[in-house]
């Protein structure tokens, strides 16, 4: 999780003729170290804006950009366009509780987000650790968490292939979604470059060390999973959602349901996401330098050496035989579906 402290801010819009309120809040943050405040930012968003902007709230707290994405998703049902969402008064007061319960989870679990992260760039030093009590605890809410998250993620691609399904037939789905061709990225294929010239290649060879390890959970057997660490009705949703979509029509009407259930499935999957990043913070804390748990973890890092080219130096001395390496990847088209809600066409 990026721990970049900042301010996340609330802004309504006022018309200015009749003093009214839209039902329009845009959320959006303000990076400490970007040298502004929310007040400039409002003055940036107004340009353009025939309405009045107002500060509704503002709130100061570390991994800023990280609280934002997880309330643009929690709240993907309000969401209209980009930033903006469309809040009743209610719902507002529940936003804005949100991210300050989010800031304040954040806060608590400061340090052992800033440890985990520390502990990416130490070696580990082979010993295995035996489990705590905690760390069983933890290692239960973690796979849990994990499962839960794959379990949206596949009812997220069964609701793509429906909807690739829909274009297939000629259904309007661009409310909804939509297909979006990319152009393949052009980039520098160093190992063509030391194939043919591999004289330049060694003399623009630089070596370098790093840290390389992944943290993996160890698989745990005869977990109960009816012991939920989400709400059940989440559960549940996600169970209907899956059946719902098995030989579901293109109607309008199912169209718009359904995807008021994927979204809902969405947040789902970022509180699981949220709480996850939390307990696995946790557990890499427990496994400080060791290499692993036993049964509950693995944590294995070791220093590797790696080789690669001076690309800058290379493209300013030796700017034709940098050229003639560059790539032209494959295009690409991708379904995009819309986090949020489906306008009326």
């Amino acid at each position: 999780m990026i721990l970049t402290p900042g301010q996340l801010y609330f802004i309504n819009e006022q018309d200015t003729q009749t003093g009214m309120r839209s039902s329009y809040y845009k959320i959006g943050i303000v990076r400490d170290a970007d040298g502004r405040d929310s007040k400039i930012r409002l003055l940036e968003h107004q340009t353009g804006n025939p309405r009045k902007l107002v500060i509704v709230e503002t709130l100061s707290m570390p991994a800023v950009e990280a609280v934002e994405t997880t309330l643009h998703y929690l709240f993907a049902r309000n969401r209209v366009m980009g930033e903006w969402m469309s809040f009743t008064s209610t719902e507002l007061a529940q936003a804005i509780s949100k991210a300050k319960d989010l800031a304040t989870e954040i806060k608590s679990n400061l340090e052992d987000f800033a440890r985990a992260e520390e502990l990416k760039s130490i070696p580990s030093n082979g010993v295995l650790r035996e489990p705590s009590d905690l760390a069983e605890k933890l290692h239960t809410e973690a796979i849990k968490f994990k499962e839960i998250i794959s379990r949206c993620d596949d009812v997220i691609d069964r609701y793509k292939q429906y909807l690739y399904q829909a274009i297939e037939r000629g259904v309007d789905i661009g409310n909804k979604a939509e297909l979006q061709a990319k152009s393949g990225s052009k980039k520098f294929d160093e190992k063509l470059f030391m194939q043919n010239y591999p004289d330049l290649a060694e003399k623009y060879s630089v070596m370098s060390l790093s840290i390389k390890g992944s943290f993996r959970l160890k698989p745990s057997k005869n977990l109960d999973f009816g012991n939920s660490v989400i709400d059940l009705d989440r559960v549940e949703l996600i169970s209907d959602f899956k059946g719902r979509l098995s030989g579901a029509d293109h109607s309008l009407e199912t169209g718009f349901y359904l995807h008021d259930k994927h979204l809902a499935v969405l947040e789902t999957k970022k509180f699981a996401e949220w709480k996850s990043d939390i307990v696995l913070a946790k557990l890499k804390v427990l496994t400080d330098q060791a290499e692993g748990i036993e049964g509950i973890c693995s944590w294995k890092r070791e220093e590797k050496q790696s080789i690669s080219l001076d690309k800058k130096k290379l493209q300013v001395n030796h700017p034709d035989e940098y050229k003639s390496c560059i790539v032209q990847g494959a295009d690409t088209e991708a379904l995009i579906v819309k986090p949020r809600i489906a306008e009326v066409r």
